[in-house]
């Protein structure tokens, strides 16, 4: 496609690329005007290794692999979900002083682990740091709100360490309890068992055998014990997943209120002023209970706007009953594999039972390996419930969750850069407009310029009729005359010279405007080609010869009580039925009367006689008739006159009409002098374009300046043949 014709496609329809590219911008315009700008506010913390490494919420890695390969990238993601949960969200809140839902500060929170800068690899590139943002549109509430989150997450975490660690203290007690009763009955059988048999010493020569049998023994005890933790600890569980809801629900507000925001910065204000007056001062000071009313009067009006909130209710799933199923399914895992173990070590047993010979020795073996297995059960549990103590001491004296950098200042404003969404929204809508424009432009199939009718007719177009820039003005048809300085009629003058021309060629002097269908501008044509022939000094005959809806006799402001109708029916002789018009050299022959056979009067031989008499009596004789797809008598005419001009409105979609007039005329030998293409754009006419260089003052005001005094409709025909 070359560039002007791309230009001036584009240039017809810029109306719709700027419509595009105007509501292209509005809709990015609202858009980014109701983001509103926000701050961001960060706080570091760290977990220590009792959080790492001694988790109370264990990942599912934390069941296999030496201690290194349970760090922060099992353990990292379960505390940087605790710490965006609702229940420390809604913590927050309260501490902060924040009239908020919980669930739209979890929306505002951001949580991520804090960079390496001195990582050379993508796997080292985090640390065990955690760096936790706020979004608020307050700066100030921003870094109070984050200040408190870091504070509340620490004292959270400490709180349900504390409580398992005091849980798991409390077990171990019960189960060192229970060993140490079941070493005591053991060491009063095996003592009861010597006094008995009066049994002093054991040795034997089946000492051997009776060490592998206490040993297995005792090794099966371990794995009965810890099976039994195993089990104790996944009765737990499932209470707390009995306790837990496996999905949580959270309410989404929003409100169109602008009193909200500025309500809420200053119940904050108002508390922060109260929290220093009361540092300062008792409660009953003055300032102190102003400032109590204050906030009461404040927290009403919050209230009230809070009312205005549309609230919408979600449900997701529950972070915490996620990690309690994760525990489940490692403790399970466990409890299977000692649950596997156990059945080994009992079969040991029983082969080593079978190895030792039946007698006394048997069951002092049994006893002592009883008491044994006992006693190591009860040191085993002493151990633990050692480092349980000292776990549960350390939860209280030091925290596991350490806060490294609280936030001073917040980031921001930061927002939606709406001048880049602009500019590429203006750029894409500009591609998107002119792509449719041109795909519009390409299944666009009305007739538009002289090449489409050329290439649909196969007929060169003599004359290209720019569009009236007043389409429904009555006076069109007499353009020429009305306002000879205006680009239609000097588009008129250009068929006149054309017209000329080609008659002179085949010496013609009697000529047909045909259309193919109602409506083309056949008898506006006719009229102004008159009109512009008779200006030229030439002597013109105009003939209505549409005797179905004559309008020839309108144009000219005359009466249609007689015309060609009563001549060809012999009514009237042709002296009384030719009349002259207000222009010089022009000559008119009504329709007249509608007759009931206008196709056979204009196919007659008196007909044939009336067109030679009248090119006698004139240089040129044209003849305006009716659709000649609707009637014949276009057709029928043409085979009486000398040549014939066919007229095609452009803007229109061609439905054949046009190419079967062509046919019919070419059936009929008549002459077709060329097309005439009206009503066209003027952007197609490049006459109309340089038109505006010479006259640039020309309007339609100049038509009373230019038009001629109107002379009597009629005289005597004598006068006018003579």
């Amino acid at each position: 496609m070359r560039f002007w014709e791309f230009y001036r496609i584009v240039s017809h329809r810029k109306w719709l690329v700027a419509g595009i590219v105007l509501a292209t911008s509005l809709s990015i315009f609202v858009l980014t005007s109701r983001e509103r700008p926000y701050y961001v506010a960060t706080a570091q913390i760290m977990p220590t290794d009792s959080a790492l490494y001694h988790p109370i919420l264990p990942s599912p890695a934390s069941s296999a692999g030496s201690l290194s390969e349970r760090q922060t990238d099992s353990q990292l993601p379960n505390l940087m979900s605790l710490i965006t949960s609702r229940e420390v969200a809604k913590r927050t809140v309260q501490a902060a002083g924040l009239a908020e839902d919980p669930d739209n500060l979890c929306r505002r929170i951001q949580v991520s682990t804090a960079p390496n800068p001195g990582a050379k690899t993508r796997q080292d590139s985090g640390t065990d740091i955690i760096q936790v943002r706020v979004l608020d549109e307050n700066p100030a509430r921003a870094v109070r709100t984050v200040n408190c989150l870091a504070h509340v997450f620490a004292n959270f975490y400490q709180e349900i360490s504390h409580q398992e660690a005091t849980d798991n203290r409390r077990f171990l007690e019960s189960e060192l309890a229970n060993a140490r009763r079941q070493l005591d009955l053991a060491a009063e059988r095996l003592k009861a068992f010597k006094q008995r048999n009066r049994i002093t010493s054991t040795a034997d020569a089946s000492e051997a055998a009776m060490a592998n049998l206490r040993q297995t023994r005792a090794s099966c005890d371990t794995v009965r014990a810890q099976l039994a933790e195993v089990n104790a600890k996944l009765g737990d569980i499932d209470r707390q997943l009995a306790r837990t809801s496996s999905t949580t629900t959270y309410t989404t507000s929003t409100s169109d209120t602008p009193m909200l925001t500025a309500l809420e910065n200053k119940l904050a204000q108002l508390n922060a002023q109260l929290n220093d007056a009361q540092s300062k001062y008792e409660d009953a000071h003055p300032e102190v209970q102003r400032l109590k009313g204050l906030i009461e009067e404040v927290t009403e009006k919050l209230q009230a706007e809070r009312g205005k909130m549309r609230t919408t209710v979600n449900v997701g799933r529950n972070p915490i009953y996620e990690n309690l199923l994760q525990q489940r399914s490692t403790l399970a895992a466990e409890r299977d594999g000692l649950a596997a173990k156990v059945a080994e070590l009992e079969g040991a047993v029983l082969r080593a039972s079978g190895e030792i010979k039946p007698g006394s020795d048997v069951e002092i073996t049994r006893l002592e390996s009883d008491f044994l297995a006992a006693q190591a059960a009860c040191a085993d549990l002493m151990g633990k419930l050692n480092n349980a103590r000292i776990n549960e001491k350390e939860t209280i004296s030091t925290g596991a969750i350490r806060i490294v950098d609280e936030a001073v200042r917040a980031e921001g404003p930061m927002g939606p850069n709406r001048v880049a969404y602009l500019l590429l929204g203006i750029l894409l809508s500009l591609v998107i407009g002119t792509g449719l424009a041109i795909t519009l432009e390409s299944l666009d199939n009305r007739i538009k310029t002289n090449v489409d009718v050329e290439k649909m007719l196969g007929l060169p177009v003599t004359t290209l009729i720019p569009r009236h820039l007043k389409p429904g003005d009555s006076s069109l048809a007499r353009e020429v005359h009305m306002n000879p300085l205006s680009p239609v009629s000097e588009a008129y003058r250009f068929l006149r010279t054309d017209f000329l021309l080609s008659t002179k060629a085949i010496h013609a002097k009697a000529v047909m405007i045909a259309t193919a269908k109602p409506g083309q501008g056949g008898t506006c044509t006719v009229a102004n080609l008159g009109i512009s022939l008779a200006q030229d000094g030439k002597r013109v005959i105009l003939v209505d010869a549409d005797m179905r809806r004559p309008s020839l006799h309108r144009i000219f402001k005359m009466t249609n009580d007689v015309g060609l109708s009563n001549v060809l029916s012999n009514e009237k002789d042709l002296e009384g039925a030719i009349f002259a018009t207000e222009v010089d050299n022009l000559l008119l022959i009504p329709a007249g009367p509608m007759p009931s056979n206008p196709s056979e009067l204009l196919g007659s031989g008196r007909m044939r006689m009336l067109v030679q008499k009248l090119t006698e009596h004139a240089d040129f004789v044209l003849f305006d008739t009716p659709s000649a797809v609707a009637f014949t008598d276009a057709v029928v005419l043409s085979q009486v006159v000398d040549g014939v001009i066919l007229v095609v409105r452009a803007q229109q979609v061609p439905r054949g009409a046009e190419l079967q007039v062509r046919n019919l005329l070419n059936k009929a030998n008549a002459t077709i002098l060329g097309v005439v293409l009206n009503d066209v754009d003027p952007e197609h006419v490049d006459s109309y374009y340089f038109y505006s260089h010479y006259y640039p003052d020309v309007n339609t005001k100049s038509r009373k300046a230019l038009m001629v005094s109107e002379e009597a409709n009629s005289l005597p025909a004598k006068q006018q043949l003579g």
